[in-house]
């Protein structure tokens, strides 16, 4: 039996496309413990480092103590000291929220792209 129809080849950008709409479909768990993957790390001149990113599950405090892994393994623990969002600052983030969050006792040095913050 033939087929009716013809397969494609697909290109990278059709298949990163794909990936980039399932990463925004995927499920928010508003319980349990919080977790962020980081997606970028700044400084901000007399204030420290900043860690931005989507919260994943859980909320996250100001004074929350988090740990920083990185495959799976713990780098730091660190002290949430502020929490933003789009230039709102907050008390608190909850999951599913694009957030700025500025750590206590971090260097910038020591956080990258792709870490994750947990409580």
């Amino acid at each position: 039996m033939k087929w009716p129809w013809t397969r494609e080849s697909t290109s990278d950008k059709d298949v990163d496309v794909l990936r980039a709409q399932a990463d925004a479909t995927a499920p928010v768990v508003p319980h349990g413990p919080f977790r962020m993957v980081v997606e970028d790390v700044f400084t901000i001149r007399g204030r420290g480092t900043v860690a931005t990113g989507k919260i994943e599950s859980g909320t996250v405090r100001v004074g929350q103590q988090a740990r920083i892994l990185r495959a799976g393994t713990e780098l730091a623990t660190t002290t949430v000291t502020g929490v933003e969002m789009f230039k709102k600052v907050l008390d608190s983030a909850s999951a599913g929220d694009n957030v700025g969050l500025l750590l206590g006792d971090v260097s910038h040095e020591n956080v990258m792209r792709g870490d994750v913050l947990e409580s």
